[in-house]
């Protein structure tokens, strides 16, 4: 049994600050990343982007450090690779971070980046900058990121755009994710300025103060670079759930058409496209009732980071299929005590609940799973059949993604019908199977 916080990280080896920091500037195409570390935590952090992101692992570089290292030998090793990156590229950014087991101070780093005389701003992040995991790894890097590079004044604000917050190649299908909610905005008439750590340039992100709003797509990524462009730029903010769902996906552009004024162009487009995929997923609802009768799993296991889980919860109880009993454990923890709303169900912290999650995981049999290959393997490890499941979080080792089909928006409800019908028909035959 994990006995703290940090040996869980490491055992995990997706959890840490570096990675989180490190996948935030994977994000940006013109940024390098430099890791002060071992190869055990530069090919993790490295390994957590490059699958949505392959050109992340050609601007990834190791200085293959031991925590036994003296400093003078590290000085010599970074400034090999910093002055081998100034003279076969130009990234417009560099990341140079240290993992946990490394000393080297960030003043130390400062000091080095310097030496190195870069065309670039470098951003150094010690250990201390990374304590706390993958969501404080992420936004100290935004921070970090914000401060070295500059934003354009608000001097101008164009109409009916709009930025998306929060988002990272480190989370699971995030690319599909992403380009489905751009589509989703450009047809209600916004355009997105930028996307920071998922995509957008540095010159992208440099005009994104131009935009009229913010919206924060994964709270626990994004609300504090919200917050930071409102207290420097005066820019609004909305931190809505995903959009999960058909009904998801309605609100969630109802609520932005909202915050905006009505400054789009009118959602008839949105709603016409709603239209015409109920219709189709209620013909073919009907058609697979005939045979299997209504979909119905009674209870249904959830593991993801807290935005994911609560935006997958709600479509489950209020429009895919509505379970007697919902199991929701939070990745990134549980910061203090709150309440949650009903269609929520039981709420776990990943870090603290270890032996719950694992007692609720041997009674899955019957259920379904919405999680990583993690609790995957604990099912296998407790000898627990007939349990569909469906990958909606990282780590993945059981699977791949080379089909653009998103799990957000309306595209993404599509996919996940399928998914879900596939999965219960699946678990009858299974069972019919077993009585014979």
């Amino acid at each position: 049994m994990v006995t703290s916080h940090s040996t869980y990280m490491c055992k995990e080896g997706n959890s840490c600050g570096l990675t989180g920091a490190a996948t935030f500037f994977a994000g940006i195409p013109d940024a390098v990343m430099v890791i002060n570390s071992s190869l055990w935590c530069y090919f993790s952090a490295r390994g957590y982007s490059e699958k949505q992101c392959p050109t992340a692992a050609m601007r990834f570089f190791c200085s293959q450090r031991s925590q036994d290292v003296v400093s003078l030998d590290t000085e010599e090793y970074l400034l090999h690779i910093l002055q081998s990156i100034k003279e076969t590229s130009q990234p417009s950014i560099v990341l140079l971070g240290n993992s946990c087991v490394i000393k080297t101070s960030n003043e130390e780093l400062q000091l080095i980046a310097k030496k190195a005389k870069m065309d670039c701003p470098v951003v150094c992040m010690d250990s201390l900058d990374l304590k706390g995991g993958f969501w404080p790894g992420y936004q100290a890097a935004a921070r970090a990121y914000c401060c070295v590079m500059p934003l354009q004044a608000r001097n101008v604000v164009k109409s009916s755009t709009v930025n998306l917050l929060g988002c990272s190649v480190g989370y699971y299908n995030a690319a599909n994710d992403v380009q489905e909610l751009r589509r989703m905005l450009s047809l209600a008439g916004y355009k997105v300025l930028a996307c920071p750590g998922a995509g957008s340039t540095s010159q992208e992100i440099a005009n994104m103060t131009q935009a009229q709003l913010n919206i924060v797509v994964h709270d626990e990524l994004g609300r504090d670079m919200a917050q930071q462009l409102e207290d420097q730029y005066g820019m609004p903010y909305v931190s809505l759930l995903p959009p999960y769902g058909i009904n998801g996906s309605l609100h969630w552009l109802k609520a932005i058409d909202y915050y905006m004024s009505g400054e789009s162009n009118g959602l008839e487009p949105i709603q016409r496209e709603v239209r015409d995929l109920q219709e189709k997923l209620n013909i073919c609802n009907s058609e697979k009732q005939k045979t299997w009768g209504n979909m119905r799993f009674e209870s249904i296991f959830i593991s993801a980071p807290s935005s994911v889980a609560f935006g997958i919860s709600q479509a489950m109880r209020y429009e895919w299929v509505n379970p007697n009993k919902i199991i929701t454990v939070l990745q990134n923890g549980i910061p203090f005590k709150q309440r949650y709303p009903k269609y929520i169900g039981t709420v776990l912290d990943r870090y603290k609940d270890q032996q719950t999650i694992e007692e609720h995981l041997a009674g899955l049999a019957g259920g379904l799973l919405m999680a990583s290959s993690r609790e995957i393997v604990i099912l296998h490890q407790k000898a627990v059949e007939n349990v569909p499941y469906q990958h909606i979080s990282l780590p993945i080792y059981d699977g791949m993604i080379l089909k653009k089909r998103p799990l957000m928006g309306l595209q993404g409800a599509s996919h996940m019908v399928e998914e879900l019908w596939d999965k219960y028909i699946q678990g009858q035959e299974k069972i019919g199977l077993l009585k014979k």
